[in-house]
């Protein structure tokens, strides 16, 4: 009922901010151009004004992605079939599951690194607009805000990447390890594939719960004003055990919304051909859309989020 009432007043304060989700749009689309402008180049020119545009018009060509692979160099080397359609997102979904990204090319790492960085620097801005009693978007008050938590969330950050390390090390791989158990001595692969699934899900379960306890260690630093970074943080752990029902709600509540913003952005995008300009320019306007949704619920977290905990404060 608590996470019911606070995902509605989640909703509603990040409305009131919805300036804020713009600006934090636009932050997004100018950063992604920093990857896409090369990429864009890179493969200009190897299609050039080749027949091959005309075959990826029509369908996507592995013998060309296939040389193109061999010949790129850092970035180029991440482009590949599944970035086109759903594959984008079940791919990404996978590469955090299996913790894929720490193999990425080192400039894919630092800049993601980068990306990390400025997210953390924005969520101070976020959290202070919505500790605000009536959440009132102003960019001064949303760049002081991320000013004067920056460091503590950084520090932050890195206190909850010993958890998702110990999570990928001992738990993900006691449970490689398990399942490589079980397929060496299975007759059928039905069953170790029904437990990778299962197993899967449980890493997926752990990673989200240790980003839930920072997300209310956030919280906790900004509404209280805290400094000690270790101790809010094992003060986070606490609230969430103590209201474990009502935080775990919450959180599921607004990713099952996610997943079901996924879900339609995947079937209208499936459903749109991209043989002509004006119908890659609808398919573009789309993704900016879900994109769009994306930043929305990530702010419509933190609002629902600091609501529960002013709650139960």
């Amino acid at each position: 009922m608590r996470a019911g009432l606070n995902f509605i007043e989640g909703f509603k304060a990040t409305g009131k901010a919805s300036q804020m989700v713009v600006l934090l749009f636009l932050i997004n689309f100018l950063f992604s151009l920093v990857l896409a402008v090369p990429m864009y180049h890179s493969l200009k020119e190897s299609i050039g004004q080749s027949q091959m545009g005309e075959k990826m018009v029509e369908g996507f060509d592995y013998l060309w992605w296939q040389e193109f692979r061999d010949e790129s160099k850092g970035l180029e080397k991440t482009f590949t079939p599944g970035l086109i359609g759903k594959g984008a997102l079940l791919n990404n979904l996978e590469a955090l599951v299996q913790m894929r990204f720490l193999g990425a090319p080192p400039v894919v790492l630092i800049t993601g690194l980068f990306y990390l960085i400025v997210h953390v620097f924005l969520a101070g801005g976020i959290l202070s607009i919505f500790n605000q009693e009536f959440p009132r978007f102003s960019l001064k008050d949303f760049f002081q805000g991320a000013g004067t938590y920056f460091l503590r969330f950084l520090l932050l950050m890195l206190v909850s990447w010993v958890f998702f390390l110990a999570i990928g090390i001992f738990l993900k791989g006691g449970l490689d390890s398990f399942l490589d158990n079980i397929s060496d001595n299975s007759i059928s692969e039905v069953t170790p594939f029904y437990l990778g699934l299962l197993f899967s899900a449980i890493v997926l379960f752990f990673l989200l719960f240790i980003q839930m306890v920072f997300d209310y260690a956030r919280i906790k630093i900004v509404v209280e004003e805290r400094k000690n970074i270790l101790k809010s943080s094992l003060e986070a752990f606490g609230f969430v055990f103590r209201h474990f029902v009502s935080a775990l709600g919450l959180y599921y509540l607004i990713f099952a919304v996610s997943v079901i913003v996924a879900v339609i952005y995947i079937s209208i995008k499936e459903l749109i051909p991209q043989a002509a300009f004006w119908e890659i320019l609808i398919a573009f306007v789309v993704q900016q859309l879900f994109i769009f949704m994306v930043i929305w619920m990530r702010c419509w977290f933190y609002a629902s989020q600091m609501k529960l905990y002013k709650y139960w404060k």
